[in-house]
């Protein structure tokens, strides 16, 4: 059985329980695709009618379970975020909800990713599948894209939106042609453990891995081969990996409380690894810019770092339980935050404070 450093057994059965119920629940799943009729499966109406609330200064609160992963539209009108029950979409401009959760996967919704012109939503999640949804209509394109065995922790979109990565509990990572909806080639395998975290350079020619063996790996797309020797300097499992705008520094972050940037030429650490957590490094991402480092834990704080001078500039705090997921808003003034409290934070970035009018429903009716 695969055990982590957690603070409590809640947290540790949340990881769990989606790996031991994987195999069932992907077995379910082939037997309703077989059985579908259809090749789109029909959606709750994404209507605009919102239960009516004041602004106040409270964190949204429409899942009412851990948030796992948020990410922003490319056109900045968006946040899409997916839960222990589903995916939510949120409207930016009114701050409001769009209509109903997205409901496709069976339990939870590990990692939520947009395409880079915003015209399609990748899903994963413990029920081993993935789905690609058609933002203009929010139904799902096609079938259920299988082929993991247990929980599909992350997707990845190339920066072309020609691929698609899938990484998970089986510890394979494969390749997804988005337009056929079809692997490509065979899976790539290096790490010997569940992979936790992928991310595509912004050439698209290079992507990075990580995972519960503590390495990180680079692989050559066009070869799908391995780069050299994984990367080794973590001492535990690693969450999460980001590329920097210009693709020259890759950052990871580990449940050892530190983030190392790489130096993607030479393989090597930039200096010494970052520390200021007290917990496992749950994601780190770059700002649009490069300029910035946003790193989120389960010490239940989000970090802002300089990358020029590598040193923490902020410790944004207002969550109360560990910080899932965090992603840059495209021009990078705003920073979303999703927590196993059930909550997003959206924080303003020069202020390093909430935005005034966050949305609250769900639990708060």
């Amino acid at each position: 059985m695969i055990t982590r450093k957690v603070k409590n057994y809640d947290a540790c059965a949340r990881r769990l329980v989606p790996m031991l119920a994987g195999a069932v629940l992907i077995g379910l799943i082939l037997v309703i695709s077989r059985c579908a009729v259809s090749n789109e499966w029909e959606l709750t109406s994404p209507n605009t009618t919102q239960t009516g609330k004041k602004p106040d200064d409270k964190p949204w609160t429409s899942h009412e379970k851990a948030v796992n992963s948020v990410t922003f539209s490319p056109d900045a009108k968006a946040l899409v975020s997916g839960n222990d029950n589903g995916i939510v979409l949120w409207d930016l401009a009114s701050m409001k909800v769009i209509g109903e959760p997205l409901v496709g996967h069976r339990g939870v919704v590990w990692s939520v990713a947009f395409s880079p012109d915003g015209k399609m939503l990748a899903s994963g999640g413990a029920d081993g599948i993935i789905i690609l949804w058609d933002t203009t209509g929010m139904k799902t394109k096609g079938m259920p894209m299988t082929g993991h065995e247990g929980w599909v922790v992350c997707v990845s979109f190339s920066t072309d939106g020609k691929i698609l990565a899938s990484c998970g509990a089986d510890g394979l990572i494969i390749l997804w042609d988005v337009a056929s909806m079809k692997s490509i080639g065979e899976p790539l395998i290096g790490h010997s453990e569940p992979v936790e975290g992928v991310a595509f350079s912004p050439d698209g020619k290079v992507l990075a891995s990580c995972g519960v063996d503590g390495n990180v790996i680079l692989w050559d797309i066009e070869d799908m081969k391995q780069i050299g020797k994984p990367l080794t300097g973590h001492k535990m499992w690693v969450e999460s990996v980001a590329f920097s705008p210009v693709g020259k520094i890759l950052a990871s972050g580990s449940d050892d409380a530190t983030i190392i940037l790489w130096d993607v030429e030479s393989k090597k650490p930039i200096g010494e690894p970052l520390t200021g957590h007290k917990n496992a490094v749950e994601s780190v991402v770059f700002s649009p810019d490069g300029k910035l480092l946003a790193s989120c834990s389960m010490d239940k704080t989000v970090i802002l770092w300089s990358v020029v001078d590598r040193k923490p500039i902020g410790v944004l705090t207002g969550h109360t339980e560990s910080v899932e997921s965090i992603a840059f808003s495209p021009d990078g003034k705003l920073l979303a935050s999703g927590s196993e409290d059930g909550t997003i934070i959206l924080w303003d970035v020069a202020s390093q404070k909430p935005i005034a009018v966050p949305l609250t429903i769900g639990n708060d009716d």
